[in-house]
């Protein structure tokens, strides 16, 4: 089982940790065979050697047990799949939520009310995609599809100054390479934005990825904005939704691409806030987030659809970005 560490969704610092003392396949951490229907995974001796706390037994467990259940069309022997790394937050507790952060070639949602904090993740995603991969990026471009306007390129250039400076503290204080050859240019670069006002133009630009896509990530904020208010006809409404859905699935399947899409929500008749476009679409995504604003600059994650379901982060949005509570 020549799976490598790096492709598992978990934080860089356990990565780090294992591969330091040679661990650096999957094989390597469990036991029994995985072609047996009754495979269930067990840690290896290598592991209990290494007295892991619970807390990174548990993430670890979550890790391969994620990896292994997908239920997304992923084939394993993928050589470009396996080796891509999941893409960090800057927020430690939704990257334990996501279980080590954004898969590669998984789609995740996000959804909530204007000022949940959809965007800030967004374009926080988008920076941390850009950034190498011993620092918990993919060293990869980004598309980011602007459907409600919503998208600053002044405050993309702030959180892409704050990583950057973040970047240097942590190689300056550990045995990291030093970022040398990285500059907020660079980083802005690599981050492609196109503006689709409807939903004809939206369609053009999935249709267009499965034809060829450059990308490590795709965010779409918000999904919902052009199929709101423009269709008079629901049929033709689920229909191009539909072919939207199989578009996003097909390419997460052809590529290592991480799909991150903005949903917006709705009162239903008892009064609780439910994701818009409907049954049909809530299929589309992997693993669901129902954002909320708690305080002023404090924030929560709660998992709607995925493994960990029910279980919520605490997050907050400084002038730096998406970053954890500080607990006084």
């Amino acid at each position: 089982m020549s799976i490598p560490v790096t492709s598992l969704p978990l934080p860089h610092s356990i990565v780090k940790e294992f591969t330091s003392k040679g661990l650096n396949f999957v094989s390597n951490f469990i036991t029994g065979d995985r072609n047996n229907t009754n495979y269930e995974v067990e840690f290896s001796s290598e592991i209990e050697k290494l007295n892991l706390t619970k807390y990174q037994k548990d993430l670890l467990m979550d890790a391969l047990m994620q990896f292994f259940s997908s239920t997304h069309s992923v084939d394993l022997g993928d050589e470009l799949l396996i080796s891509t790394p999941p893409i960090i937050t800057f927020c430690s507790q939704i990257d334990r939520l996501l279980g080590g952060g954004i898969s590669p070639g998984e789609i995740i949602e996000l959804v909530g009310e204007p000022g949940s904090g959809c965007t800030q993740l967004c374009m926080q995603i988008a920076v941390d995609c850009t950034l190498p991969q011993q620092f918990g990026g993919r060293g990869d471009k980004v598309l980011l599809v602007d459907c409600d306007g919503g998208i600053c390129v002044k405050r993309l250039t702030q959180i892409s100054q704050a990583a950057l400076s973040h970047l240097q503290f942590l190689s300056e204080s550990s045995k990291e390479p030093p970022v040398t050859n990285l500059s907020t240019g660079q980083i802005m670069s690599n981050i492609h934005t196109t503006r689709c006002t409807d939903f004809t133009q939206l369609s053009s630009v999935i249709y267009n990825l499965n034809v060829k896509c450059e990308y490590g990530a795709i965010i779409i904020d918000s999904i919902a904005t052009n199929f709101r208010y423009d269709f008079g006809d629901m049929r033709q409404r689920t229909n191009v939704l539909a072919q939207i859905s199989n578009e996003l699935h097909a390419l997460c399947i052809k590529s290592p691409v991480s799909v991150i899409l903005v949903n917006q929500v709705r009162m239903d008749g008892k009064g609780d806030i439910q994701p818009c476009l409907g049954e049909s679409w809530s299929h589309t995504a992997d693993r669901r987030l129902l954002l909320r604003r708690c305080q002023e600059d404090t924030y929560s994650a709660t998992m709607m659809k995925g493994a960990k379901s029910g279980e919520s982060a605490n997050f907050r949005i400084s002038s730096s970005g998406i970053r954890d509570c500080v607990h006084s």
